[in-house]
Order: structure tokens, then C-alpha cells, then sequence
């Protein structure tokens, strides 16, 4: 038994009202003589016990019919009135072939135990009404999607894989902590691109998302030449000696290649303030911070580090944050590593549980009952003249 709001329980000092109304009611009144009191007869002026018992009665239904009202508005839950609902499992498929196929057999298997099987995306669509092609399905919208689950969901089953790209954000609230099911055979789909470069070899990301030179990246990823045109904005001629020193290291580095041609041909521009009239295939890398709006375009250096600018180029830091917004710009990002299981189930939080979301399962029955309790009352208030 438990109580969804216990402080109206309160209520039931009202219980103190049905005995003051008794106790008033039962109070003696004042004798007044007059001429033909002594004639009357006695027994007419003393109440019958069946009348005090009337009185007794009408306030036990009178107490009784408080404590239902009181009960009713604090919201009684009986455990045992609920052990009846049907136990909520859901099945939740992350939309790739590669998960469905591994957990075809399971899924099939929970479909026929007349449990749900849902699909990750808008909406959450059924397993076997919906097919994979017809899925609407957008990774910022992640979190949407799990908000669409019931709040009286008793067991989650998360079939996905270990790439940590699924899952970006940090936290993902659910009404029950999930059991993950991981694809042990899920190969990554996502490749990052490479750069070709002149000496035949290419230039690119490895596993552990370290650019190195390769003598292959394979014929499936996207190649991109290492010839790159630059210019500058309004920069001083000091930090232009600076941008040209870095991408003379990075050349020699790494093998791409840099030439500094006007502002309207330049694929890079470097600048200590923004471009208005920059073309779309032009990236805009900035020395002081500004108000972006256009961040594919527009990438500032000197929110990278707490350094000044003396002090970056000073600790040879200049070629490495060019070099870092260079690759996010042709999408040489960060690779869509694994992770391990428990730090994807450390992503799932369980939305704290409330009272105040509880249904009492018992209103029926207290309704009835205040109803009868009800009619008592009345009944032995007029009998009794009350």
C-alpha cells in the first residue's frame, strides 16, 4: 500500500468534526417550568435507547464517510490491485543492417512473446511493419526519439553497436536503465577521407584517429589532393611570417602542399577580423575572437588554447591548430572510434520516478463506497431529525 500524496492525510483530523456535531446534538437542554409540566408524563421527556443508538450509528457512517473522502483525495495505491497489468517490455533496434541481422533471431523471438520490438527513429515504428529503407532517422534527434518512450515502461533491450558515434551526447534519460545488446561483428561504415599526396603515398586517419602516411588508404575512401591555395585578410605583416613559417612545417611534415594566391582564389584565408563576401568554397581561419555565425566557413585559432599569441607561436603551437581546422574542414575529423560497453551504458540515466506520475488504482472502489456511506448518512439523519 502506498500513499501518492501522504499530506493530505492530514485531512483525517476532520474526523473531530462528526463527534462535535454528535456531542452538540446530544447536549442536554435547559428545563423550563411551566404551568403543565407537573402533568406530563416522564417518560416522554427522556430519549429511547433506540434513538441513542441511531445517533451512535449516524456518527460511525458520518467518521467512516470522512476517512473514504480523505483516502480517496491522498491517493491509495494497493500493490496488489496493480500485480494484474501486463509487464511493458520494450525492444529497441538501432537502424542498420548490420544490428538487425545479428539480432534477427531474438527480435523475431520477442515479436512472438507479444512483446514490443521498435525501431530507433521518429516515432519509434514497429520491427515487422517497417522496414529499414522507410525509417526517418536523424542522429540529433536521438534524444527525441527516446523521449517517446512510456513512462510506465518496466524493461529496456538496446541492440547497437560499439561505435561511439551512435550515441555523441553525454547523457540520455530513459524510464529504466537499459540492457545493452552489442553487435560484436559491427563494422564501421563511416571512413574518414584521405589526402593524396605527390610522393604517391596518402595521408589520413588510423584507427586510433592519428593522421599517418600510408601507402594505401583502399579504393572505398574518398581521395582529396594535397595542392592548397591560402591568403590573407587583414593580418600585420608579422603574423603573416608566421602563417606562411606553420605551413611551411606542415609541408614538411606531412607532405601537403601550400600556395599563397589572391583573396578570391584562396581556398584558406587567414584574417584578424571577418570576410563578408566570402565565397562557398572558401574557409576563413581567424587570429581574434568574433561573433560566427557561418561555422563551416568561419574557424577561430584563438579560442584553442589560453594562450597569448607570443606565447603560441613562441611553443611552436601555430602549425598544429591550423593543421587541426585544415582536416575538420575537409572532414579528416575525429574517427568514429569503439567504445566499451559500460561507457555506453553509463550514457543512460533513469529518469527519477514521482508520486505524483502514480495512478491510485482504487478510486473505483472508494467512490462506490463514499456513495453508499452517503445514502447511510442521510438515511439516519432523517430518521433521527438531523
Amino acid at each position: 500500500m502506498e500513499w501518492i500524496q501522504p499530506t493530505l492525510l492530514w485531512g483525517l483530523l476532520g474526523l473531530t468534526i462528526p463527534v462535535l456535531i454528535h456531542l452538540w446534538n446530544g447536549k442536554k437542554g435547559k428545563l423550563i417550568a411551566w404551568a403543565a409540566f407537573p402533568w406530563l408524563d416522564p417518560k416522554e421527556s427522556q430519549s429511547s435507547r433506540s434513538v441513542k443508538l441511531e445517533n451512535w450509528l449516524l456518527l460511525l457512517v458520518r467518521m467512516l464517510l470522512m476517512i473514504v473522502l480523505v483516502v480517496l483525495l491522498a491517493g491509495l495505491v494497493w500493490k496488489g490491485l496493480g500485480s494484474s497489468r501486463e509487464y511493458k517490455v520494450v525492444h529497441l533496434i538501432w537502424p542498420d543492417e548490420q544490428v538487425e541481422a545479428e539480432f534477427r533471431f531474438e527480435l523475431e523471438q520477442a515479436t512472438e512473446k507479444g512483446q514490443q520490438v521498435r525501431w530507433l527513429a521518429a516515432g519509434l515504428p514497429d520491427y515487422q511493419a517497417n522496414p529499414i529503407s522507410s525509417l526517418d532517422f536523424s542522429l540529433e534527434n536521438l534524444r527525441n526519439y527516446l523521449e517517446e518512450l512510456e513512462a510506465d515502461t518496466d524493461s529496456i533491450y538496446l541492440y547497437t553497436g560499439l561505435q561511439d558515434s551512435f550515441f555523441p551526447k553525454n547523457s540520455y534519460w530513459l524510464p529504466q536503465q537499459p540492457v545493452v545488446r552489442v553487435a560484436e561483428n559491427y563494422i564501421s561504415k563511416s571512413s574518414s577521407p584521405s589526402i593524396s599526396l605527390e610522393s604517391g603515398e596518402s595521408l589520413g586517419l588510423d584507427s586510433k584517429g592519428i593522421l599517418v602516411k600510408t601507402a594505401s588508404m583502399g579504393s572505398s575512401t574518398k581521395s582529396i589532393p594535397s595542392q592548397f591555395s591560402f591568403a590573407f585578410g587583414d593580418l600585420s605583416d608579422e603574423r603573416k611570417t608566421n602563417v606562411r613559417n606553420a605551413l611551411d612545417a606542415i609541408s614538411q611534415v606531412y607532405g601537403m602542399s601550400f600556395t599563397e594566391s589572391d583573396l578570391e582564389d584562396a581556398e584558406f584565408v587567414f584574417s584578424d577580423s571577418l570576410i563578408s563576401n566570402l565565397k562557398e568554397n572558401q574557409v576563413l581561419l581567424l587570429f581574434e575572437n568574433q561573433l560566427i555565425e557561418n561555422k563551416d566557413q568561419v574557424f577561430t585559432l584563438s579560442n584553442s588554447i589560453n594562450q597569448n599569441w607570443d606565447e603560441m607561436v613562441a611553443n611552436g603551437l601555430l602549425p598544429e591548430l591550423i593543421l587541426g581546422k585544415i582536416l575538420t574542414h575537409l572532414g579528416l575529423g575525429k574517427a568514429d572510434l569503439k567504445i566499451s560497453k559500460t561507457q555506453l551504458e553509463q550514457k543512460f540515466l533513469t529518469i527519477p520516478s514521482s508520486k505524483l506520475t502514480k495512478t491510485a488504482n482504487g478510486n473505483e472502489v472508494l467512490l462506490v463506497l463514499m456513495l453508499v456511506l452517503f445514502a447511510i448518512e442521510r438515511f439516519l439523519a432523517y430518521r433521527a431529525n438531523l
